[in-house]
């Protein structure tokens, strides 16, 4: 079976959204991928996953 790791990605309130999608960049090119993505007014999560092992 695979070995699944989540991770919840919240955007700070102060945080502008360039910011926010460099994080979201960074983590993907760490091989993470954004199962869910949700905004509403100023909030914005994102849902990323990671399949593997050693990491």
């Amino acid at each position: 079976m695979a070995n699944l790791t989540y991770k919840i990605v919240k955007k700070g309130l102060f945080e502008s959204i360039e910011k926010f999608e460099g994080r979201i960049n960074e983590l993907a090119d760490d091989g993470w991928i954004a199962v869910s993505i949700s905004s509403e007014s100023n909030s914005s999560i994102v849902i990323l996953m990671r399949k593997g092992g050693n990491f």
